[in-house]
């Protein structure tokens, strides 16, 4: 098979991506792979960065690529290779990126597991508040008003009883 970019030489490299449905394939040779930013020269072949970086990303965005942190310098391409954050500033200056990267790697950007001490109950009770809220919102938009007043109820239990523990 040739390569759909060039179509001279053996496509080595082939590409899925599935986005709103729809399938896109491209069979690339391992140069037009590279130009159009799909694999690098300095990635090593199974490499953990490689791995994390070009195989679970689709191409950068030039915006993206060019993303640096202000306070460490520190490259949104080199924290895509590396997996690795240069400063704290790194986690505010590349969170949005780093988050779509996870959310490829893992099915959820949130901590789902165990939960100990005062914080633990803090948080577990403001998940519980929060899953609530989103029910309540459901049944008053499907009209299942017994459902939403006995969940505003719950909620205004949850809210005082925080209140109490605060206070």
């Amino acid at each position: 098979m040739l390569c759909s970019n060039c179509g001279v030489k053996d496509a080595n490299f082939h590409y899925k991506h599935i986005s709103g449905g729809q399938l896109t394939e491209l069979h690339l040779c391992s140069d037009c792979a590279k130009e159009l930013g799909y694999i690098k020269d300095s990635d090593a072949p199974f490499g953990l960065g490689s791995l994390f970086g070009d195989f679970l990303s689709s191409p950068k965005a030039p915006s993206q690529t060019a993303l640096r942190c202000p306070q460490c310098s520190t490259s949104f391409d080199s924290v895509r290779r590396t997996g690795f954050l240069g400063c704290d500033k790194c986690y505010e200056v590349f969170s949005k990126p780093v988050e779509s990267m996870l959310a490829k790697i893992q099915p959820s950007t949130v901590h789902k597991g165990k939960l100990s001490g005062a914080d633990g109950k803090k948080i577990a009770r403001d998940n519980t508040l929060k899953n609530l809220k989103e029910e309540l919102k459901r049944a008053i938009i499907d009209e299942k008003y017994e459902q939403a007043a006995v969940l505003r109820d719950k909620i205004k239990e949850l809210e005082a009883k925080e209140g109490e523990n605060n206070g």
